[in-house]
């Protein structure tokens, strides 16, 4: 994914962010190993720039790496105070795998869904924009 010209690109350790013009917050991850300190620090970056309040993401973690269990639990209990719902794109095998995982090990605390196709994961994300929480 690339961020419309224009937009203000917030740069994290883990993810460089952008949101678009209907409010939804874009992730492209980066290709740096996920520790708790780190994945914590991600999580209060992502409350600045939203200001606190839910949003859909839209994350492309096709360079993402897997996380721990530690990881995934604390994930777990942050991703419905930060989302509403999560559309994951990854064109790897390695990034898929770190969704089905969380899935698999966590459950879905908030609707997440898998895809190789950005068009699609917008389409699907879109029912939960205008979501309250």
């Amino acid at each position: 994914m690339i961020p419309p010209e224009n937009t203000r690109v917030y740069e994290g350790e883990l993810a460089r962010f952008w949101f678009e013009e209907d409010g939804i917050l874009c992730a492209n991850a980066k290709s740096v190993s996920r520790t708790l300190e780190n994945q914590k620090a991600n999580y209060d970056f992502i409350r600045q720039i939203t200001g606190g309040q839910p949003v859909c993401l839209l994350a492309d973690n096709t360079s993402s790496y897997t996380q721990d269990d530690v990881i995934r639990a604390y994930s777990a209990q942050e991703l419905p105070k930060l989302f509403k719902a999560m559309a994951v794109i990854s064109r790897t095998t390695i990034g898929r795998a770190a969704a089905h995982l969380f899935t698999y090990f966590q459950g879905q605390p908030i609707p997440i869904r898998t895809f190789e196709n950005e068009g699609e994961a917008r389409e699907w994300l879109m029912q939960y924009l205008h979501e309250l929480v």
